[in-house]
């Protein structure tokens, strides 16, 4: 049996305790109506007194005075703020806070898919409707799993966009510190020069990847610099190009983790779909990248979560101040961006703690972006940049009922989607 298999059946087993539903409100075929005080669609300008209609799972009206059909349910949010689903572009599902070592040596692919079926209730709970998932650190293929059984209606949970394993140079990203004797969990896709990295990409694309990851850099090579963290960079120009064509021709997007602006000036030349992190980045780099429709994606809560010793516990005195003066020069590229003009989407990178994920709008706020604009990041941008806009990110009519409500007026205080009192997806109501 295969590892795939084997986190199938443990995600079918937990099914089994859910097998009638109750953790959804209402079924697909049913006609629900909402009735919003204040209104944001995703993308066009807030509203008031809108009601929303869905029926089999999907929008069918919106607008002021739409009728309500013959014995539909009638959702009274005319108090609070309706809004779609949040999409968090940068998660990694089955990864938790605590050891990081040990969860990925102590662990089994079986426990750590557990572990995710859990983390998945919490962030749809939380108004996360759609995740991309971009690598589970030696967990197999418990994000594939859970991704499909979630889609099949087995566990509640986001939608789930994966990249399964990052690309990544034959030993640069992987545990450190160990004899070489041992042989540890696989963390990657490990694969060098052209031809082989094209064939990491098609095995990644046959194995039911979502999108592409590339480490641009790894901590595990000799850092130029020790005050902040780097890395040395893992691909030449032609092996990134060769990723990117490989994945492009498949119709898939290619995420690049890259910290440093070097490193982001190759990514972004070789025609990459998005920068992650992106700590130390010019406004030039931010400037090219809005020129060639390149999305940023710059995850600021978990350096601030990693260097209070929040998730990889306990954090040494150098590392903190290592961490401290990264999470200074990430801001001021945080904020280099927002003058750039450069589209940027929602991602957390807070695997860790699901629910916590909204407080990633709240540092795009202090740091600079509007509250609309960080509002629009999370829901029509991070749709644009998974390549899904025609199916989330926006209340229309003909797109899936992915649809949240939260006390106040978010445009106005973003922490107002810290606690969300309602959530719908696919026309199915988990919180209310």
């Amino acid at each position: 049996m295969s590892l795939k298999d084997m986190c199938a059946i443990v995600i079918a087993s937990i099914a089994a305790v859910n097998s009638s539903k109750s953790w959804a409100q209402t079924s697909e075929a049913s006609d629900t109506c909402i009735k919003a005080g204040h209104f944001f669609n995703g993308n066009t300008s807030p509203d008031i007194d809108i009601t929303v209609c869905v029926h089999q799972g999907k929008i069918s009206a919106v607008g002021h005075d739409v009728p309500i059909p013959p014995g539909a349910r009638l959702v009274d949010e005319s108090k609070r703020t309706v809004l779609p689903g949040l999409i968090d572009a940068h998660t990694h599902i089955a990864l938790h806070a605590g050891d990081y070592d040990g969860q990925i040596l102590r662990e089994t692919p079986e426990y750590r898919a557990i572990y995710a079926t859990v983390n998945a209730k919490k962030t749809l709970e939380s108004g996360i409707t759609t995740i991309r998932d971009l690598g589970n650190e030696g967990a197999g293929y418990a994000d594939i799993a859970l991704r499909d059984a979630i889609a099949k209606g087995l566990v509640p949970g986001p939608r789930i966009l994966t990249a399964i394993q990052p690309v990544t140079a034959t030993g640069a990203y992987r545990l450190v510190g160990y004899s070489p004797y041992l042989e540890t969990p696989t963390m990657s896709k490990a694969a060098d020069g052209v031809v082989e990295v094209r064939k990491a990409v098609r095995m990644l694309v046959a194995e039911g990847a979502d999108v592409i990851k590339i480490y641009m850099e790894s901590f595990e090579k000799k850092p130029l610099r020790t005050d902040i963290l780097t890395g040395a960079q893992n691909y030449s120009k032609e092996e990134l190009t060769a990723i990117v064509e490989e994945a492009h021709r498949a119709r898939i997007k290619v995420a690049a983790h890259t910290y440093s602006d070097e490193a982001a000036r190759i990514a972004v030349d070789v025609g990459v779909d998005s920068i992650e992190h992106g700590l130390y980045l010019s406004e030039d780099t931010f400037r090219l990248m809005a020129k060639r429709g390149i999305y940023y994606v710059p995850t600021l809560l978990v350096y601030e979560y990693w260097r209070d010793g929040l998730i990889f516990a306990p954090v040494a005195q150098e590392k903190r101040q290592q961490l401290a003066k990264t999470v200074l020069e990430h801001i001021a590229a945080f904020r280099r961006a927002l003058k750039s003009g450069v589209k940027i989407a929602f991602g957390t990178d807070t695997f860790e703690l699901p629910g916590t994920n909204a407080q990633e709008l709240q540092l795009m706020v202090k740091y600079g972006m509007s509250p609309l604009d960080a509002l629009r990041a999370a829901t029509a941008g991070s749709a644009d940049l998974l390549g899904i806009s025609d199916v989330v990110g926006t209340i229309e009519i003909g797109k899936s009922a992915d649809i949240i409500a939260v006390d106040g007026d978010p445009l106005k205080d973003i922490s107002a989607l810290i606690k969300v009192r309602f959530v719908m997806k696919s026309g199915q109501i988990y919180v209310e």
